[in-house]
């Protein structure tokens, strides 16, 4: 399935600013995954790990990458 670069776009346009940055964040990780291994899929697992994940973020109980390199000055 193929989703035009258009629609992609209107939905990282419609994010808030919190939001674009777990966006990157996942959007950065699943490009290194895809890389590292063409064949295999998101399981059922990751994509409930992601989703807790961003729940924690949004509940302010953990920090973006972006977040954590800026304070450890990386």
């Amino acid at each position: 399935m193929s989703v035009p670069n258009e629609e992609l776009e209107r939905i990282l346009e419609n994010l808030n600013d919190k939001n674009k940055v777990v966006a990157r964040s996942f959007l950065s990780w699943l490009l290194e995954k895809q890389m590292d291994e063409e064949d295999e899929y998101l399981t059922v697992s990751d994509l409930e790990a992601i989703e807790k994940g961003r729940i924690e973020y949004q509940n302010g109980q953990t920090k973006s990458l972006e977040e954590l390199r800026r304070e450890l000055d990386i």
